[in-house]
């Protein structure tokens, strides 16, 4: 992402990494001083964070309805798209109410 289509703010959008025959293995290289690659190996880490806590927000986030898609897996194995999707969509039962009740 950041060394062959230059999506960084850092290098704005200069692609610093060449391939060559793609379609016999497609072996890569940079195009730019060592100084440069280290500062890529910088930015490759801090994106890598960036999405790994994200990652980890969103499933706290849905917890609930990770472990709701958990359980129907383990009961039956297999899940299709729309038995998924209707999981995912489905709302969450507000707490107060139950206790109203």
């Amino acid at each position: 992402m950041i060394t062959r289509y230059g999506m960084s703010e850092a290098f704005d959008m200069v692609a610093m990494e060449t391939q060559t025959n793609q379609y016999l293995g497609g072996d890569t290289s940079l195009s730019c001083s060592a100084q440069t690659q280290a500062e890529i190996d910088r930015k490759v880490v801090e994106v890598v964070k960036e999405q790994h806590e994200k990652a980890r927000t969103i499933i706290r986030d849905n917890k609930r309805k990770l472990d709701e898609l958990a359980q129907y897996l383990y009961e039956r194995e297999t899940i299709t798209g729309d038995e998924f999707m209707k999981i995912l969509l489905k709302k969450e039962e507000d707490p107060r109410q139950i206790q109203e009740q």
